[in-house]
């Protein structure tokens, strides 16, 4: 069943440790990272989007042919693509999925949703690390003033945004499923992940 609810594709970054285009690379099929979190997104989200930087709007095309979102000037990072979600989403809440993400599905999105609690500022889960991860989570209208006044003092950091504030945090059995690829050698994890579970 679909929410109302904006799904965001996070695909901002550069992939400058990984020496390739995160959004580009397939790991699901002949879908590109893009065009799979887009998907996911789709199954539950009335309304989605891709984030990204405003010299990556043509690049960043996809089969959905979703509206584009660029990222917020002067604000850095990921933050600036919540904070563009957010404006551009209005009185609806944000789901942010962030397309270097390839062992997510749609059962773990769906946890997330069923999870979330709209009464705080967020709903996210908690990383391999033991901190909030911000880029598979749930932003809720009111995180916009929170967010954007951070910002205007210099802090950029979704994660701290997620320890200060107040969010419901969502425990998964594998945090591993919320790793990133960012380098190669996590690329090749990812792959080997993804070839266990198929079996």
């Amino acid at each position: 069943m679909k929410r109302n609810i904006l799904g965001l594709a996070m695909a901002g970054g550069t992939g400058s440790r990984l020496g390739r285009d995160k959004a580009a690379l397939t790991f699901h099929g002949n879908f590109s990272q893009l065009d799979y979190t887009l998907a996911v997104l789709n199954t539950f989200c009335s309304t989605i989007a891709i984030s990204g930087r405003a010299d990556q709007r043509y690049e960043r095309r996809s089969s959905w042919a979703p509206p584009f979102v660029s990222d917020v000037d002067g604000v850095e990072g990921p933050m600036s693509g919540v904070i563009a979600g957010l404006r551009f989403a209005g009185n609806l809440p944000v789901l942010v999925f962030a397309c270097d993400m390839p062992l997510v599905d749609a059962s773990l999105v769906l946890k997330l949703l069923c999870q979330r609690n709209p009464e705080k500022r967020a709903s996210c889960f908690i990383g391999q690390d033991g901190r909030p991860e911000p880029l598979l989570a749930v932003y809720e209208p009111d995180s916009l003033k929170e967010l954007e006044q951070l910002s205007h003092d210099g802090i950029c950091s979704l994660r701290q945004y997620l320890e200060r504030a107040e969010v419901e945090h969502i425990y998964c059995k594998s945090s591993q499923l919320l790793a990133s690829v960012n380098t190669p050698e996590e690329l090749e994890l990812a792959k080997e992940q993804l070839a266990k579970e198929s079996v």
